[in-house]
């Protein structure tokens, strides 16, 4: 990664004060460009980031267009930005202060800006003082600190600066009464779909609900369904909600029915891709809670392979789970 700019405005509504740096940050300077990489390495691999793509009146398309075209320069850019976030979040129910970062960086030949919303943290550290009576060591809170670079950062916005493709995560604000997420509906203007995440578990919930309703088993649809991802993301092509179904449901037609519908009323898409490898890394286990409050994780591909695992139904209604072909067991 190849941080080229980036510039840093301070937005404290505890003091309503707002100030735009009127110069870039220099990276030169020790840790600088360090704490930028962290969080844009971190944002890179969050499975919870959505994909979007501009509504054609949006306002900040057509800034970031004249930055590209160099009609303005990249401070410019960045006030202008910072100033439609201002007007926005200063309208909130409960203004939450904040440093704005914009940058722009090179991920595998890739250009980007970034937008990243970093909320003042409260902290406790000490303060000396040298009195008449000596020495004074206090505590402080500091009301200003940024996030570390190991936190997640809930608000950012990532923009390819040649296909304008946008990624994107934030979380809702009460402005005026009205819960709106401020990055995608107001500062970027643009329309986005589900993360790979909310997708995997909307399919799961689902495929889940579907088998529960007819007396199937959901923890045999979930792993059928979490294969199919799997599979789709390996091979690097789309699936629709009708292969999921065909998969988990291959035997009932009524269930596969039951499922397209309810996907249809949770408006997932004709075509799904999930991309992100921290994602599909996470559905390669799946993990089961019995009423009793003993957890097992178990591997995806295992789950239906009754070599390693059965299911077993008794007539009182409970459910036995039975490992098979253990050589050894490692207590951990």
């Amino acid at each position: 990664m190849i941080i080229r700019k980036a510039i840093l405005h301070i937005m404290d509504f505890n003091s309503d004060i707002c100030v735009f740096s009127q110069k870039e940050l220099e990276l030169s300077d020790y840790g600088t460009a360090e704490f930028i990489e962290k969080h844009l390495s971190r944002i890179l691999e969050d499975g919870g980031k959505k994909e979007g793509e501009f509504q054609e009146y949006s306002i900040f398309r057509q800034t970031l267009q004249r930055y590209i075209q160099e009609g303005i320069d990249f401070t410019e850019f960045s006030t202008a930005v910072g100033n439609l976030l201002y007007d926005q979040v200063s309208q909130a129910d409960e203004p939450e202060s904040m440093d704005f970062l914009v940058c722009q960086f090179t991920e595998e030949s890739r250009e980007y800006v970034g937008l990243l919303l970093l909320p003042n943290k409260i902290a406790y550290t000490h303060q000396v003082e040298n009195g008449q009576d000596g020495v004074a060591n206090k505590i402080i809170r500091y009301f200003t600190l940024l996030p570390n670079t190991s936190q997640k950062i809930s608000s950012y916005a990532l923009i390819d600066l040649e296909s304008f493709r946008i990624f994107l995560c934030d979380r809702k604000r009460a402005i005026c009464g009205e819960e709106i997420q401020v990055l995608p509906d107001k500062v970027l203007q643009c329309v986005y779909g589900q993360s790979d995440r909310d997708t995997v578990r909307t399919i799961r919930k689902i495929a889940g609900q579907v088998a529960e309703e007819y007396g199937a088993n959901p923890a045999i649809a979930a792993a059928r369904a979490k294969s199919c991802i799997i599979e789709s993301a390996e091979q690097n092509v789309p699936f629709t909600p009708s292969d999921i179904c065909e998969e988990v449901f291959r035997e009932n037609d009524q269930m596969k029915s039951t499922f397209r519908q309810k996907a249809m009323e949770a408006d997932m898409p004709p075509k799904i891709t999930v991309e992100n490898p921290k994602v599909v890394k996470s559905i390669r286990s799946h993990k089961i809670k019995t009423d009793t409050g003993i957890e097992i994780k178990i591997p995806t591909e295992y789950l239906e392979n009754s070599r390693y695992v059965e299911f077993i139904n008794h007539a009182d209604g409970t459910i036995s789970i039975q490992l098979k072909n253990i050589g050894k067991i490692v207590n951990r």
